[in-house]
């Protein structure tokens, strides 16, 4: 486990989570996940520009490259869950690509909650195999998003996050409600801009490790401070990036995945946690960060286990402030000292608890929290190595001996979050 001592501050202006021990919810989501709920396979494509494949056909191939890890076939699959598109015009996304693929599910859904999405995913498959609606459930994201978009439309995105009366007329996109939200905690917490670098730095040699990464170039703290400013506090190297790709993973349970090829990883935690719609609409820092931190605090509720017990966090990183934040919210750092935890070298790998070691949104590619919770499992399957990828120069980014991990995803400006707890082992002995 992660030999680290969380701040005694670290819950200091949050509220609880309204779910203490023995409540009917956290009992009902641990009769769920007691079943064995597992993540049984996992794949990704290629991320970056691809031009030569049509978001439907990422998808199809993120499917294959994600059966043959669990050595299933197609046929084995009785539900599927999919993300929305920013490229394809559909509504109906998860029966469209079953159409696509020759599937006929027995159930299947779309989520779309923003940068939540991917962990939300994995609780509608959990959901409907604990209902008894499929066995093996396919959870898979992919689109065009970096060549499939005009620059009109990626004007529009930026937009998207903004209310349409009191805030997009007056110019506020996604970005700039953001660099809102640090600025304010930088100043209340008289955080450094170093701090927001050194997220960027850590991923960044995490990323040159990760056969896949759009970014595989470490850089300096230095550097990040010296790159060209986007919107305050951000440098360009503070933001995340804009990619082609697709991932997915299988949930099933454990019964089933006896038969399958990989170790399976088990879902022990899930949590939720909102806090506003619009980022005029937030309260404060201290609401904000108790509103995405619930969602983290919840799943470690439910896992029984306490932030010191993990040994890897793969946290949404829309910008380089989001994990800040997030670490302190889920009281892995108390308030205002994640900047210095990350400056102190306790993220990177060989650290006291290394942070998105696939080198996150802003440094592998973008697509939602998918290949966080991907990372995640290969951390957890130990992996996550990827120095047989010879012809990527790939390297080892495996945590030695990772059993816990915390996963999360954020959508809106920090609105909603959902987290999962992964497990190397069943909820009875996590």
């Amino acid at each position: 486990m992660a030999a680290f001592v969380a701040p005694a501050t670290a819950k200091n202006d949050v509220e609880d989570n309204g779910m203490a021990e023995g409540t009917p919810d956290v009992k009902e989501a641990r009769r769920m996940l007691g079943k064995g709920i597992c993540i049984a396979g996992v794949g990704e494509t290629e991320q970056g520009i691809i031009s030569d494949r049509g978001s439907f056909e990422l998808l199809a191939e993120v499917t294959r490259t994600t059966l043959d890890d669990a050595g299933l076939q197609l046929s084995d699959v009785d539900g599927i869950v999919t993300a929305f598109s920013f490229v394809e015009s559909t509504l109906m996304h998860s029966t469209t690509l079953a159409d696509y693929m020759g599937m006929k599910p027995g159930y299947f859904a779309s989520v779309a909650v923003g940068g939540a999405t991917a962990p939300l995913m994995a609780v509608q498959a959990a959901m409907a195999i604990d209902a008894g609606l499929a066995e093996v459930v396919l959870c898979v994201r992919g689109d065009n998003t970096r060549s499939g978009i005009s620059s009109s439309g990626m004007i529009a995105m930026a937009r998207e996050m903004s209310h349409g009366a009191y805030e997009a007329p007056f110019g506020l996109t996604t970005i700039g409600g953001y660099g809102l939200l640090a600025q304010r905690y930088m100043y209340e917490h008289d955080i450094p801009q170093e701090a927001l670098a050194a997220v960027v730095a850590t991923q960044s040699e995490h990323a040159a490790l990760k056969w896949n990464a759009m970014l595989r170039d470490a850089v300096t703290v230095e550097d990040v401070m010296n790159d060209r400013w986007i919107a305050t506090p951000f440098h360009a190297m503070d933001c995340s990036l804009v990619s082609d790709g697709a991932a997915a993973f299988i949930v099933t349970t454990e019964a089933r995945a006896k038969s399958m090829k990989k170790k399976p990883v088990y879902i022990t935690g899930i949590g939720e946690g909102f806090s506003h719609q619009y980022i005029s609409e937030a309260e404060s820092v201290a609401s904000v960060r108790d509103g995405l931190g619930r969602a983290g605090r919840r799943a470690m509720e439910v896992a029984g286990i306490t932030p010191q017990d993990l040994d890897v966090a793969e946290i949404y990183d829309s910008f380089s402030f989001t994990p800040l934040i997030a670490l302190e919210g889920f009281g892995i750092c108390g308030p205002g000292e994640a900047g210095d935890w990350v400056m102190e070298g306790n993220a990177k790998l060989g650290g006291n608890l290394p942070m998105n070691t696939h080198g996150g949104l802003i440094r592998q590619a973008h697509l939602g929290a998918m290949h966080h919770i991907v990372e995640a499992v290969l951390q957890l399957r130990g992996e996550a190595d990827d120095s047989d990828k010879t012809e990527f120069n790939g390297g080892n980014h495996q945590v030695p001996d990772a059993k816990l991990a915390i996963t999360n995803g954020s959508g809106g400006i920090l609105a909603a979050t959902s987290a999962l707890v992964l497990s190397s082992e069943p909820p009875s002995a996590a």
